[in-house]
């Protein structure tokens, strides 16, 4: 029987943006208590969700184009890393990010892979694909979901989601800076590259808030989300963080110091329940 490692988070997380990429890291302590094991096929899943994938989308342009008007914008941002010496580390990662924006519609999508090596292993192969189209009224928003993720960080052999939600904008102003929180409900279904083969689903809750600052060339967003199933909040949850940095060097190619942070308070065996990635790159946009 498969089992499942449980802890609840310790403390603060603290988010430190460094100018250099990070190997994925964790915190596992199975030590600390004892694991329990799933009951059936259908216990509660790991991570998810309407959550910044683990390389990082650029979260300061996703859903956000063209809030005032039609248009088409597309942005690519690329990250590379290779060292050597007493630790050999390769890592590559790219996100893609489109939207189509008509009054008072929005269809974004986004698409992220990354692809990590540490001396000879592989940690990180990722994909992640992600769409939530959205109508709006004043400072509200309507939305739906699709997401499709495959995760070998977390032993996810892949994952759709399926959602909607509502949002309100806090605040905003002719800076394009906002605030804002919204909330979905999401249907979970997950296959876990595991032996024996495990599937779940799970009905989950995801918050979200929603911070960005403009100030000339200088930009900096985060989205923060917590994701409890309603089933068992307490004992399946996650917590999950993604921040960039952008400088505008030219009109169109900005430079992104992108941090992403993930907790899963629910794991298959043997995979780590906190991940983090902190990465710079640039990336390019284009579009009205």
């Amino acid at each position: 029987m498969q089992h499942l490692l449980f802890r609840r988070p310790a403390g603060l997380v603290g988010l430190v943006i460094l100018l250099a990429n990070h190997p994925a890291r964790a915190q596992t302590d199975s030590s600390a208590s004892k694991p329990k094991a799933a009951s059936d096929s259908t216990a509660a899943s790991s991570v998810g969700g309407l959550t910044p994938p683990p390389a990082g989308l650029p979260s300061a342009e996703f859903e956000t184009y063209n809030i005032n008007g039609n248009g088409v914008r597309y942005t690519a941002a690329v990250t590379g890393l290779y060292t050597t010496g007493t630790v050999e580390r390769v890592y590559f990662s790219t996100n893609h990010t489109g939207n189509l924006t008509v009054k008072r519609w929005q269809f974004p999508v986004a698409a992220s892979f990354s692809y990590g090596r540490q001396d000879g292993n592989l940690k990180e192969r990722e994909w992640l694909l992600l769409t939530t189209p959205d109508y709006r009224i004043g400072r509200w928003k309507f939305y739906s979901l699709g997401e499709y993720e495959i995760s070998n960080l977390r032993a996810i052999a892949h994952r759709v989601v399926v959602g909607g939600g509502v949002g309100y904008q806090i605040y905003a102003d002719t800076t394009n800076s906002e605030v804002a929180l919204s909330t979905f409900f999401l249907d979970e279904n997950t296959s876990y590259d595991s032996e024996p083969p495990l599937r779940r689903n799970v009905t989950r809750n995801s918050t979200r808030l929603k911070l960005r600052l403009n100030r000339g060339a200088f930009s900096a967003s985060t989205l923060l989300f917590y994701q409890p199933s309603l089933t068992n909040p307490s004992g399946d949850y996650r917590v999950n963080n993604s921040t960039v940095v952008a400088f505008k060097l030219y009109k169109h190619l900005t430079l992104n110091l992108t941090y992403t942070f993930s907790y899963e308070s629910v794991v298959v065996r043997n995979r780590d329940r906190a991940n983090s990635t902190t990465s710079i790159g640039f990336a390019f946009s284009s579009g009205k």
